[in-house]
């Protein structure tokens, strides 16, 4: 259990890092970057400094675009030789299907709204 800890403590480093190091390129303070994204200056120092490890999908697409990186690069789950996998299509013959349950029928109109 404490290897897992210490790992997930060093890619949470490795994240705050890259924010740093895309933030400073680009010669923008902590507070700059937050402005430019919408979140209370204090959110960047705990990204860079490691001590918030949470982020929603909305932040990190903002603060990927606003660093001009893909959240993959701030991640660090693209290896630079690494091919993109192919999408998944459906088996020839066979088109897609929706996934999940069915979806409800509108209900019908009342007699009177009918004209």
């Amino acid at each position: 259990m404490l290897d897992f800890l210490t790992y997930m403590a060093q890619e949470v480093a490795m994240i705050g890092e890259k924010i740093a190091i895309r933030r400073k390129h680009l010669g923008w303070s902590q507070t700059e970057l937050a402005q430019r994204i919408g979140i209370a200056p204090s959110r960047i120092s705990e990204f860079e400094s490691g001590l918030k490890t949470d982020c929603t999908l909305s932040t990190a697409k903002r603060l990927a675009r606003a660093l001009g990186c893909s959240i993959d690069y701030l991640a660090d789950t693209w290896d630079e030789g690494e091919e993109p996998a192919e999408a998944a299509t459906p088996a020839p013959g066979r088109a897609a299907t929706r996934r999940g349950r069915p979806r409800r029928a509108a209900p019908a109109a009342p007699a009177s709204a009918r004209g």
